[in-house]
């Protein structure tokens, strides 16, 4: 069994009810799971970027919604995942990046869900 929280498949599941492939994909990529996002999530992400039909607005702004979660765990793998999608994926998600006023405002980052040595999450 997956070590996914209720409240991780309940956003899986909502993203799937939308028909947002990409918005489950970052769900997914973006667990409580104290490990680092899986690789088919991340690749799924990266193909999706190179695709003319892919909403790059939605992608970056579900991984902005990701990073300002509760829990320490689920904004380190949205900004892993975005860093990702930026070394691997198309430049439109970039220039994107690049287009915005602000990206991730965590000044007032607080975990909130009790602490896990960094280390068992760098674990690639």
């Amino acid at each position: 069994m997956s070590g996914q929280t209720l409240t991780d498949r309940i956003a899986a599941a909502q993203y799937q009810l939308t028909g947002s492939d990409m918005a489950r994909a970052v769900c997914k990529a973006t667990t409580h799971e104290v490990m680092a996002p899986k690789k088919k999530h991340l690749e799924y992400l990266v193909s999706a970027t190179n695709t003319t039909n892919v909403n790059i607005p939605q992608m970056a702004d579900t991984l902005f919604e990701r990073s300002t979660n509760a829990s320490w765990v689920v904004v380190f793998k949205a900004l892993v995942t975005t860093h990702h999608i930026c070394v691997h994926g198309n430049e439109r998600f970039i220039q994107y990046l690049a287009s915005r006023t602000s990206l991730f405002n965590l000044s007032n980052f607080i975990d909130k869900t009790g602490s896990v040595p960094m280390r068992n999450i760098l674990m690639f």
